[in-house]
């Protein structure tokens, strides 16, 4: 299962809207108990927001993995400035 945040902090699961209240059951009842999670988030959500979705998918007992993707070559610093 992945589960998206939107910039504007809307969630989904596997592209279906969910609350943050129901994600932890909502995950459950369409995957089983026991699942690895994958979150990905918008570069522009704020982290205390994003740690609330990984909060309430590890206290169900759920392993939850951030999906990360590179920058774009535009966001990337010079060569030699790293």
């Amino acid at each position: 299962p992945v589960v998206t945040m939107t910039r504007d902090g809307r969630l989904y699961l596997n592209e279906r809207a969910v609350n943050i209240n129901e994600l932890a059951s909502a995950v459950q009842a369409r995957f089983g108990a026991g699942q690895e999670v994958y979150f990905r988030a918008d570069k522009g959500v704020v982290w205390e927001t994003m740690a609330q979705v990984v909060s309430a998918l590890g206290e169900a007992k759920l392993k939850v993995n951030l999906v990360t993707q590179p920058l774009d070559a535009a966001e990337q610093p010079p060569k030699g400035t790293r």
